[in-house]
């Protein structure tokens, strides 16, 4: 311990000067290391809220407020499904958030901890109860997903999204539903002919619907609600999935939707002049997949005129990438390609058609049989097992990982995964979101464009939905700077 000494030496006016014997002033103690049951006993909760603000008191809130006494810097965490802590707050009082996934347990564990002066690490681990949503109803879940509120946009195949078919109605139908194929397909369009071309289906009125990005949200109140474009409500009513059947033991339903005041997006049965439909036979259903069609009273294997339409989910990315529970992605080349690099944009402006696949600033790219040929200097000269079509990754959103595997399924890698930030509204106009992964990565040929094989950790989403994945790594370049960046496009693996 330090110890100042200090000399006081008073002069006498006129006199002789007179010393003292030196004062010791100790300086401020040391803190002595406090020990686990210390911190534990000097941590408070102050109380649970309903809200971020704490105005709202609730037993079991899912906001909870705190305080140290003594004052004390403390770190409160609580771990991911990988593993890795996930810091909550941070200071000698605040408000830390724990909302739990649906069905989950309501007790939940966090801990606290803090440095001593000596720079040891003292902690304890506690619990709280908080509100957990009950798990919703599997008939709407698929449509809501985790959160209870899902939207759902257009999803062309081949140039269509809705039209007519020949109604069947029943097994054997020789149509690959999961990929989005139409029992008995006649005709269909895309999203930009609904109100110009073919508007007098909708009785000569345009409503909003004739937009890729115009959209439908299911939540877990049965509300539906449609949407133009630029978020303008157009339709809203109630819906059921009846007799759900998620194995379509039958062959061909995996339910019946029924709705009320036609609110799905572009209601209209084909070639009646504007007339609604509110019961559809659900052909196809997943948590990132709906297809619909509409009987209008036909009979099955009729092969009357009926109307279809196809959706895709546009808003939840657990779904989007792990479906419920685990799904595979595999390369998706366009124009000869599915990796290469750009000018980094970063940035709205950029001219490109996100949603089609489109990389902003594109430079160049190849296709997978040339990652491990030609290309493979930007792996290091070593050949994993990337380079082929049939290559794929699986996200697994119950341990967290996704891992790479080659064409014959020998994994490669594996890794945690996290998605951060995600908006899939895509502000700005450039990205939804944030990628990232740790230890390495189990995302497909990961490396870093021109680096001789660094390995991409940190990846912008530049669009994701139910079916396109496409991602960027900046690799330290600001945006509109043009510097060069790495990009990857995935489609799910059918």
């Amino acid at each position: 311990m330090k110890k100042i000494l200090y000399f006081s030496i008073l002069a006498l006016a006129g006199v002789m000067l007179a010393s003292c014997e030196p004062v010791v002033i100790q300086g401020p103690a040391e803190t002595a290391p406090i020990s686990s049951g210390e911190l534990q006993s000097a941590f408070h909760i102050d109380g649970q809220y309903a809200d971020a603000a704490c105005t709202q008191s609730q037993s079991d809130g899912n906001y909870i407020k705190y305080h140290t006494s003594p004052a004390q810097t403390v770190q409160v965490f609580n771990y991911k499904s990988d593993g890795s802590k996930n810091i909550l707050s941070t200071g000698a009082s605040g408000v830390f958030n724990i909302t739990p996934r649906r069905g989950a347990d309501s007790v939940q564990p966090f801990g606290v901890s803090t440095i001593n002066q000596d720079a040891s690490v003292v902690s304890f681990e506690s619990t709280v109860t908080v509100y957990v949503p009950a798990d919703l109803d599997p008939a709407v879940k698929v449509l809501t997903g985790e959160s209870g509120a899902k939207a759902w946009k257009w999803n062309p195949i081949n140039g269509s999204t809705w039209g007519n078919a020949g109604y069947i109605g029943d097994a054997g139908h020789g149509a690959n539903v999961a990929a989005g194929e139409i029992p008995g397909l006649w005709w269909g369009c895309l999203p930009e002919q609904l109100e110009t071309e073919q508007v007098a289906h909708s009785g000569g009125t345009v409503y909003g619907y004739g937009d890729p990005n115009a959209y439908m949200v299911f939540n877990e109140d049965g509300e539906c609600i449609s949407y133009k474009a630029d978020g303008t409500q157009i339709a809203k009513g109630t819906y059921s999935l009846n007799n759900y059947d998620p194995d379509c033991t039958d062959g061909y339903h995996y339910g019946t939707l029924v709705t009320t005041d036609a609110p799905i997006l572009f209601p209209f049965i084909i070639n009646t002049g504007g007339s609604r439909a509110n019961e559809f036979d659900v052909v196809y259903v997943d948590p990132n997949n709906l297809s619909l069609v509409c009987a209008n009273g036909q009979g099955a294997w009729s092969w009357g005129e009926c109307t279809w339409w196809r959706f895709k989910n546009a808003s939840d990315p657990d779904a989007a990438l792990a479906g419920s529970g685990e799904r595979a992605w595999t390369y998706y080349p366009m124009n000869g390609s599915t990796w290469g690099n750009a000018g980094y944009i970063g940035d709205a402006g950029h001219g490109a058609n996100l949603a089609a696949g489109e990389v902003p600033g594109l430079w160049w790219g190849c296709e997978p049989e040339q990652l491990e040929t030609e290309q493979i200097a930007h792996s290091g000269g070593v050949a994993y097992g990337y380079g082929s079509s049939d290559a794929y990754m699986v996200f697994n959103s119950v341990d967290g990982t996704v891992t790479s595997y080659d064409g014959s399924g020998n994994q490669i890698a594996t890794s945690p995964y996290a998605v951060e930030n995600f908006d899939w509204t895509a502000p700005g106009g450039y990205k939804m979101g944030d990628l990232t992964t740790a230890g390495g990565s189990g995302i497909l040929f990961p490396f870093v464009i021109n680096t001789g094989g660094t390995v991409a950790t940190n990846y912008e989403i530049v669009y994701m939905d139910g079916n396109l994945l496409t991602l960027i790594c900046a690799n330290g370049q600001a945006a509109w700077s043009w510097g060069e960046c790495t990009w990857w496009r995935f489609q799910p693996k059918r």
